[in-house]
């Protein structure tokens, strides 16, 4: 692993499990055990940094799914498409941090109202799973299919919100049986 993205993870970890407020470049630049001038060189200050970070954490994960490519599955094969997502990327984050989902939430509308990429990037990957579940559920001639496209989306959204209240519920099986 190369020194910046080392640099990067450990940034995650910290800013996941304390806050980006409440990292300090001190505490990056002792973490990576590198020279204050070794890390400088990788980056200039702590926000260019964080958007390094939200970049390879946050939209680096969202990317992994095209609903573009969805076109051949029905509303079941883009539901597995849902549940596998989740299956993963849970367990991932709560494998880096103790403090489970609940850190991952603030992280991410820390990240959500300070970098405008991000709140971009986030609201067009949703606004594309919402068209196309509402593709499938006219299709299914339900009635209000954007209404439902939206519903599909809270259960899932909100099986990370209920891991962030308990984190101790196991996550694969849950999502198994939504």
């Amino acid at each position: 692993m190369k020194t910046k993205e080392i640099i990067i993870e450990i940034a995650f970890k910290l800013f996941l499990n304390k806050g980006y407020k409440n990292t300090s470049m001190s505490d990056l630049v002792r973490e990576t055990k590198l020279s204050k001038g070794a890390f400088y060189h990788h980056f200039e200050n702590k926000e260019t940094l964080y958007k390094e970070v939200i970049d390879t954490y946050f939209l680096a994960y969202y990317a992994q799914i095209d609903w573009k490519s969805s076109k051949n599955l029905n509303l079941s094969g883009i539901e597995l498409m849902i549940k596998e997502f989740y299956s993963v990327f849970v367990p991932e984050i709560i494998a880096i941090t103790e403090k489970g989902m609940s850190r991952y939430f603030i992280m991410f509308f820390e990240a959500y109202e300070s970098y405008p990429k991000f709140k971009d990037t986030i609201r067009v990957l949703y606004k594309e799973l919402k068209e196309r579940l509402t593709e499938e559920y006219e299709k299914e001639g339900v009635k209000k299919p954007e209404i439902e496209a939206i519903k599909l989306i809270a259960k899932y959204e909100g099986i990370l919100f209920w891991f962030a209240i308990y984190p101790e519920e196991k996550v694969n099986k849950m999502i198994a049986e939504l």
